[in-house]
């Protein structure tokens, strides 16, 4: 269900993924949006579009997280994927979709301390521990 196709941009053009399920994740759309990057929000339902939409971005990337034959990479060239955690099953499996894809580096951004090595073990470059929604930082 990897149904993004993006014909405007050149090839050449990398995109940061992020999965923004949380305050923290759409501070960090707002964020990306204020900088001019290109990005593309990543969702698994109807409900995460919509609630993307709302927020104005007009460039997600719907997945079927439960069939990995669709799992596809998109017509783009992906270079970092940040991912903040709400489901730690969910994140999990956005980090073996988009290790598919051959990303620069996959970032986890998380409140809980306990999932370092499960992130680590499927794929996770670098995980981040907050305690509030300033993310900033990550751009750095």
């Amino acid at each position: 269900m990897s149904s993004f196709r993006m014909q405007t941009e050149s090839s050449a053009t990398e995109y940061i993924i992020v999965s923004a399920p949380n305050r923290a994740g759409k501070e960090f759309l707002s964020l990306l949006r204020e900088k001019g990057e290109n990005f593309l929000a990543i969702t698994n339902n109807k409900y995460g579009k919509k609630r993307l939409e709302a927020m104005g971005v007009d460039q997600i990337l719907m997945v079927n997280t439960e069939d990995d034959r669709t799992w596809g990479a998109p017509d783009i060239r992906v270079g970092e994927v940040y991912l903040f955690e709400l489901s730690f099953n969910l994140c999990c499996r956005y980090i073996q979709i988009c290790k598919k894809w051959n990303p620069r580096s996959i970032h986890v951004i998380t409140k809980r301390g306990n999932t370092r090595v499960a992130y680590r073990g499927l794929g996770a470059n670098q995980l981040t521990y907050i305690n509030n929604n300033e993310v900033e930082f990550l751009l750095t």
